[in-house]
């Protein structure tokens, strides 16, 4: 298939806060600003997971181009209490952020494209140079690219670099080679055309070659990081590039160099892939495939819940796989997924999370990943009709989590005499909204929860559903079918508000209005009927809809946040009290086409996010969160997995449309933060 045309309704603003990113499949990756500087301590072009897809350490911090002595550097620094930058994205014309994130240049006439690529499963990144056009006819510049390591924990900055961080750091030039602990970091520029020659320099690792005090201009909006980071330099390649020719600057951990002409053609066959003739859904497919990756332990498939900084959760594993693999037509990966975390099983319970590092335990603190777990079978069945796989692999271990429940299992969790799920205490976080501060639940949703208790339902509901199908017994559970049914609708309608309680507890009956009643509405199976479920989903789109996704929490309750920004504290209160999530979108449409059903109007309501996608935060990304007030900045992962793929799949599902909320392009214009004094917090 040929791909699409580009989007020519979208020019990326280049921002520090617009970032680029592109992943190996093994949970490292390359993160860098579309300015292409460095914003944040996860930026870097080169980012290994030790302990895939965790365990995180940079290695290749930066590659700093000068051409025809003119510098293209964009990061900022400190010097004497002032941020100074060279203002290098200046020189951007323009910026593509699709699976090859594009640069082009224009410095002093001489047109210049950048490519940044990782190949497949390996530790490796590529940058191609290519020169267009020069100036007056000459027929080559000189670009100098010179390359900066710093070789710690992703999140362990330092201002400056000391003797005792760089006295393991040796290089070996005859190997084109820096070593430090245990690895080696190969640095080499790639000229394979004709006329095209290079010069290499090799610098012994030396306080003198490091810049200090790394300006990172995210981390301070999001206090409680470190916002200050060093670098050292230890390579630099000079090049005569002639015109029509490109040369690669290659970073690799692996033992043998890649073959980088090979690795971007291959690369541009994959970005060539047509998922659907719908450009927006095409994209979101591309930019799903980054979030599959392979564990370096059992279970060796996974899905990564968000980048920069997640690794794989069940929950958002269970949500995320129908668009992530299933809409990609990655059934094979599904139910590979599906049987490993079936593995992990344990009294009814789904893993939360797996270990990141060797001996640590895995965690089963969650009360609704082993429902969503079988929402995420529903859709595999759906899209395959694979009823021998539920029959012969998987259909005993769903059996297994009804049996759990009836009888009680870890946390407190279980069925109550009315036959509703409850479960947790004041002190834990077993809920979605499971953020804590200093080890205190701040959103604890003990007892019994709407979301969960509509899951439940759902869940019972299509075990009945499979045992008829299949033939199979069911008497052990579906006499609680009718009961659950009659508890959810007697106990958790809110006459006065047209709405749900969110949770029941020893307090009572929680009337705040939360968006965790969407879901209670969306699932294949409702406990309410439509009267119930059009007040609520009224009452959802005028307390908690923004063009972003929901809001976790209206905004007259006192205890509602309108921004996540500030102190951990401070971001941690807000994290469930009123701060948007995206994900929350793809139950909120599925709600919309089954009252409504208006594919247009549906598709409406994604506009917003449709913008985001292609001009803000992550470029071709969806980020995690937003604030719940206008203009809804986007916070958090700027590329989380759940975000994208409740987005792609109900696309996918009511074959929406999404229109462009603006008709004019969206104008190219580069942030130059100039030099100034700082003075405490800037926003």
């Amino acid at each position: 298939m040929s791909a699409l045309p580009p989007h020519n309704n979208y020019q990326v603003p280049i921002e520090h806060r617009n970032e680029c990113l592109i992943t190996n499949g093994a949970g490292s990756y390359a993160n860098l600003s579309v300015t292409g500087g460095l914003s944040r301590s996860y930026h870097g072009l080169l980012i290994q997971a030790t302990s895939p897809p965790m365990g995180r350490r940079l290695c290749w911090h930066s590659c700093i181009e000068t051409v025809n002595g003119t510098s293209l550097d964009a990061r900022q620094w400190i010097e004497n209490n002032q941020r100074k930058c060279h203002n290098g994205h200046r020189f951007i014309t323009a910026f593509d952020g699709g699976e090859i994130p594009t640069w082009h240049y224009n410095v002093d006439g001489n047109q210049i494209k950048k490519e940044l690529l990782m190949e497949q499963g390996s530790n490796t990144t590529i940058l191609k140079y290519t020169l267009i056009s020069t100036s007056n006819s000459a027929p080559s510049i000189k670009l100098k690219l010179e390359n900066y390591v710093h070789f710690r924990e992703i999140t362990s900055c330092r201002s400056s670099l000391s003797e005792q961080d760089i006295f393991n750091w040796r290089v070996q030039p005859s190997h084109q080679a820096i070593h430090f602990d245990d690895q080696v970091l190969r640095l080499s520029a790639q000229t394979p055309d004709a006329n095209s020659k290079q010069k290499t320099e090799w610098f012994e690792p030396s306080l003198g070659n490091q810049i200090s005090n790394l300006y990172y201009a995210l981390e301070v909006e999001d206090q409680g990081y470190a916002v200050s980071d060093a670098s050292l330099k230890v390579q630099q390649s000079t090049i005569e590039l002639h015109v029509g020719e490109c040369c690669y600057m290659v970073g690799t951990l692996e033992e043998s160099w890649p073959f980088s002409t090979q690795a971007f053609q291959k690369k541009t066959q994959l970005t060539s892939c047509v998922y659907s003739d719908n450009r927006f859904a095409n994209d979101l497919s591309h930019c799903a495939m980054q979030f599959m990756t392979r564990r370096q332990r059992h279970p060796e498939n996974a899905i990564v819940a968000g980048y920069p900084w997640f690794g794989d959760w069940g929950r958002d594993t269970m949500i995320s796989l129908p668009g992530i693999a299933l809409t990609t037509g990655n059934f094979d990966l599904a139910k590979s997924i599906l049987k490993s975390y079936a593995h992990f099983l344990n009294a009814g319970l789904l893993p939360n999370r797996f270990p990141t590092r060797a001996g640590e335990s895995i965690d089963y603190d969650t009360i609704d990943a082993s429902l969503w777990f079988f929402w995420a079978v529903q859709k595999y069945i759906e899209h395959t009709q694979d009823w021998a796989f539920l029959d012969n692999e998987i259909g005993q271990d769903l059996c297994d989590i009804i049996r759990h429940h009836i009888r009680g299992t870890r946390y407190g969790i279980g069925i109550d005499n009315d036959g509703l799920i409850k479960g947790g205490s004041p002190e834990t976080k077993l809920t979605w909204m499971d953020a804590c501060y200093n080890g205190k639940a701040i959103t604890s949703r003990h007892g019994k929860a709407i979301e969960i208790n509509a899951l439940w339902y759902n869940a019972l509901c299509f075990a009945d559903e499979c045992c008829q199908r299949l033939k199979k017994e069911c008497q052990s559970f579906s006499y609680l079918i009718p009961k659950v049914k009659e508890q959810i609708n007697l106990q958790f309608w809110n006459e006065t508000q047209n709405a749900c309680f969110d949770v029941i507890n020893e307090q009572g009956r929680s009337d705040l209005i939360r968006c965790n009643q969407i879901i209670a509405i969306s699932l294949p199976y409702s406990a309410f009927d439509e009267d119930r479920m059009t007040k609520i989903y009224n009452t959802v789109h005028e307390k908690l809809y923004t063009p972003k996704g929901l809001r976790t929490l209206a905004k007259e309750h006192t205890q509602y946040k309108g921004e996540y920004y500030g102190t951990l504290e401070r971001r941690d209160q807000a994290y469930h009290q009123g701060t948007v999530w995206a994900w929350l979108m793809g139950p909120f449409i599925d709600a919309t086409m089954k009252l409504k059903k208006d594919p247009e109007y549906a598709a409406s309501l994604l506009e917003g996010l449709k913008q985001h996608f292609y001009t803000e935060a992550g470029i071709q990304g969806i980020s995690e969160i937003f604030d719940g007030d206008a203009p809804h900045t986007a916070r958090g992962c700027f590329n989380q997995a759940w975000s994208v793929a409740e987005c792609l799949r109900v696309i996918h599902a009511y074959q929406l449309n999404v229109k462009d909320p603006n008709e004019k392009e969206v104008v190219l214009a580069p942030a130059v933060p100039g030099t100034y004094a700082i003075s405490g917090n800037e926003n």
